[in-house]
């Protein structure tokens, strides 16, 4: 029975991200095509100003959300929510605006463009994907968040390829985003009590104590994930456009191991330590191999792709495939050995720390690097700074690993 449930819900969450993933593939080329290079830089610039400013809005829900949900009694589900609903709305309500007249300054695009598509990337901080998690509603989490989402981006599509009008496309994938947050709102506060309505800006404000730690680390994180494309488009425009290709292949690419790191996630822990020290042990030599294995196939296949997604117009230099290429298996190894083994061993401060370094070297580096090298020297310093991630994490995954064999001895 456990078992069946089980899979009932991997098969959930993994159509989501199949789903998800189709979509956002087929995306690419109709955006390039159809609207056109400018369109496409324009919506890039957009994209990662809204990353930044989505971490503030979600501040830190998304992250600890599910096992808060999961952890509490079914009585408090609907004041937690609600609380956390109105403190993201004014958080919203706050970092639009700025992060509007940001990647409007920032894309030197079409401001209605860059406006929608910013405004449509932090307002999915008012979802609720994470609660249907922590409940553990894959089928709600589909229906509710993933569907309307998708049926806005692919809506938007159409739209675009019909028309060739890139706000159109932005404008019905922010109502996607809205009828998503919309719909999963009312479910949630119909099925559960224990709350009641108030649009209180002090109590908006109180809900935020004790969600400083994770909100450090993801705001962290996003600087040196959206950073890089806004320093291409500052020192050198012309290669904005291959840059946010050639990342957002990657990121399609770590999308699709999801369902990995959640199996990954639920096998690692066990009652018995030594147990879930042998487990590890093999979590981390799959990592290792998914990240070699996907980089290889990055740098091999990313000009081919990048051809392919445009259209022909964008061209990915092997140069620069090699880089993402480090850098995407860096991340696929780190996104296992972090997420499913350090939390697994009580080590979840050495993944804060391993994001931190990596946010420091990649800062370090990666201006002087664009600036001297271009967007492959971008790319490298992007590349050092997860490899050091990845490094942080393996050293202290070995101390860890190398003592309970002392102690199993």
């Amino acid at each position: 029975m456990k078992r069946r449930v089980a899979m009932r819900a991997t098969s959930g969450y993994g159509l989501s991200v199949v789903i998800s993933g189709i979509v956002s593939i087929a995306v690419i080329p109709a955006v390039i095509i159809a609207a056109g290079e400018a369109a496409w830089t324009t919506i890039a610039v957009a994209q990662a100003v809204a990353g930044f400013a989505f971490v503030v809005a979600v501040f830190g829900w998304g992250v600890t959300g599910p096992t808060d949900v999961a952890a509490m009694p079914v009585a408090e589900r609907g004041g937690f929510f609600f609380d956390s609903l109105l403190s993201r709305t004014w958080l919203t309500v706050l970092v639009v605006p700025i992060a509007v007249v940001l990647a409007i300054s920032l894309s030197d695009g079409d401001p209605w463009l860059a406006g929608l598509t910013v405004s449509s990337g932090i307002l999915v901080a008012l979802g609720a994907g994470w609660f249907f998690v922590g409940e553990k509603s894959p089928i709600r989490f589909l229906l509710l968040d993933t569907l309307p989402r998708i049926a806005g981006t692919m809506i938007g599509a159409v739209a675009l390829v019909a028309t060739g009008d890139a706000r159109l496309f932005a404008g019905l994938q922010l109502a996607g985003v809205l009828a998503a947050a919309a719909a999963s709102s009312v479910d949630i506060l119909r099925r559960y009590d224990g709350w009641s309505f108030t649009i209180s800006p002090v109590r908006a404000v109180s809900n935020l104590s004790g969600q400083g730690a994770p909100v450090t680390m993801a705001v962290t994180t996003s600087l040196y994930v959206n950073v890089p494309i806004v320093l291409v488009q500052l020192i050198i425009p012309s290669a904005t456009a291959v840059y946010a290709l050639a990342e957002r292949i990657v990121r399609l690419a770590l999308y699709s191991t999801r369902p990995v790191v959640q199996v990954a996630q639920g096998y690692v822990p066990n009652a018995d330590r030594a147990e879930t020290v042998a487990r590890a042990r093999r979590v981390i030599l799959l990592a290792l191999s998914l990240g070699i294995l996907g980089g290889w196939a990055y740098a091999l296949l990313a000009p081919w792709m990048g051809a392919l997604l445009s259209g022909g117009t964008i061209a990915i230099a092997s140069a620069l495939a090699i880089a993402m290429g480090v850098n995407l298996a860096a991340l696929l190894a780190s996104q296992l050995t972090g997420f499913a083994c350090l939390t697994a061993l009580d080590l979840a401060r050495v993944l804060a720390r391993s994001t931190i370094v990596g946010a420091v070297v990649g800062i370090v580096l990666m201006l002087p690097f664009t600036i001297w090298f271009g967007v492959v020297g971008l790319a490298w310093g992007l590349a050092i700074s997860e490899v050091s991630v990845l490094a942080v994490q393996l050293l202290a995954l070995r101390s860890a690993t190398s003592a309970q064999r002392h102690v199993t001895a």
